[in-house]
């Protein structure tokens, strides 16, 4: 037996399950969860998870978070080889909500009117949807009519299942829960935090949905340092009442409801703050700078902190004794994700200072590089020159930046030194004298 709808916005909720299985077997819900009892503690004896009998919870759906939901999830997954139930609760949100679970489902069944009669005249199984059991979801997403509590015969709420697992009879009087379509109400427009609660849903039911632990405290953080260049308050987004410290609401995980209420007023979704909770407060931090009403040349003001690691950046390649090359301001800049002018006007002090680093250090570098070509060069190249395989001085360029990978203008004076080092420095003279007026003569000069 598998859940129906695994993977859409229609997937059924776990004490539908229960109840399928139930009358698949020909039990009531009760002898059933008494069987998976005592198969547990026979296969686990040591194990007293399954004390508790699945008749008893709280919710009659079944789809919490709570300790009786995720035994229950465990046992029949392991009976059922089935390895998806956990998709038709809210289990994965455990790590990021308040453990206490309150206010994640309804106390009692809800279930759509038009999903049941059409469930009859096709003759399909009716089931109850996992996006039912959310007290925010008002009506069917599918038929738009307001989901039905109570029995339309004896007008009892139904707050757990037929004791047969038979989803179409009222618990209590054991009618039909059809009733008519006159009496069916529209509701055209979808109520407050609707569409944050189905794609929360949807999420679950594809098994897409990675849950960071105390994603909401690292979303408020995030959110907190990204708002503080545009001088607003992550208060302003809290709560109305007394305000709380921003460290507890940091640090302690929210309600259901709480969520739903920041990912609306922030325009984000549920499920990225749950999975993605920094791209999610990046993402909130653009929408209201897109609100903000600035000047075009209005620029954000940069935090502190900023400021404290550009000025340690530069104190460090200031401070630093290297042989190798000094990174450029620019580079510098875009490291840190500011601008040079950035850099220019918050550290006057010490830009001169890391332009004069750059300076000798640049004059080491190239100092290094002639040294590293004569050495080449006076190692045999110039010596066989000129020949076949040295024909031009251009060859001789070539084969320096070749061996060395110094550039072509400090490769030409290293060749220039060369040719002085072995024939002369009155030779060479004379050889660039003469060469102004004939440019097809050779070298070295026939005197």
């Amino acid at each position: 037996m598998r859940p129906h709808a695994v993977g859409t916005i229609e997937v059924e909720a776990f004490g539908s399950v229960i109840c399928r299985m139930a009358r698949a077997h020909s039990v009531s819900i009760y002898t059933l969860a008494m069987h998976l009892r005592h198969w547990w503690k026979r296969i686990h004896p040591e194990d007293d998870r399954a004390k508790k009998n699945v008749v008893n919870a709280t919710n009659p759906m079944l789809c919490g978070y709570g300790a009786n939901v995720d035994t229950y999830v465990s046992i029949v997954a392991i009976a059922t080889g089935c390895q998806n139930l956990q998709q038709t609760t809210f289990l994965s949100l455990k790590a990021a909500l308040e453990p206490g679970g309150h206010n994640v489902v309804r106390a009692d069944r809800a279930w759509c009117p038009g999903c049941l009669e059409e469930a009859y005249r096709e003759g399909r199984e009716f089931y109850d949807r996992l996006a039912w059991a959310l007290p925010t979801t008002q009506r069917c997403p599918v038929h738009k009519v307001r989901l039905t509590t109570r029995c339309p015969s004896c007008q009892a709420a139904q707050l757990h299942y037929h004791h047969l697992g038979i989803m179409e009879l009222c618990c209590k009087c054991k009618s039909s829960l059809r009733s008519d379509p006159s009496t069916w109400e529209i509701v055209p427009d979808a109520n407050l935090y609707e569409r944050e609660g189905l794609d929360l849903v949807a999420t679950i039911s594809d098994g897409t949905l990675r849950v960071v632990p105390g994603a909401y405290g690292i979303f408020i953080r995030s959110l907190a340092e990204y708002l503080s260049p545009l001088g607003k308050k992550i208060s302003r987004f809290a709560y109305k009442a007394a305000r709380r410290p921003q460290l507890a609401r940091e640090a302690r995980n929210p309600m259901l409801d709480t969520l739903f209420k920041r990912c609306a007023a922030l325009g984000v979704n549920p499920s990225d703050v749950l999975s993605d909770p920094e791209g999610a407060a990046r993402s909130a931090c653009l929408l209201e700078f897109a609100r903000l009403d600035l000047p075009a040349k209005t620029k954000p003001r940069r935090p502190e902190e900023l400021v404290v690691l550009a000025r340690n950046r530069l104190e460090h390649e200031l401070d630093h004794d290297r042989t190798g090359p000094v990174p450029s301001l620019r580079q510098i800049a875009r490291e840190i994700g500011v601008s040079s002018g950035f850099l220019n006007f918050h550290f006057p002090e010490l830009i001169p200072r890391f332009s004069a680093l750059r300076k000798t250090n640049s004059k080491r570098s190239q100092q290094l590089a002639r040294e590293l070509a004569l050495a080449y060069l006076l190692g045999g190249p110039i010596y066989e020159f000129p020949s076949a395989e040295f024909s031009s001085q251009d060859h001789l360029v070539a084969a320096t930046v070749e061996h060395t990978g110094i550039g072509v203008h400090a490769a030409r004076q290293a060749v220039s030194v060369a040719l002085k080092e072995r024939f002369g420095w009155r030779s060479y003279e004379k050889y660039r004298k003469q060469r102004r007026k004939d440019a097809t003569l050779k070298w070295p000069p026939c005197d």
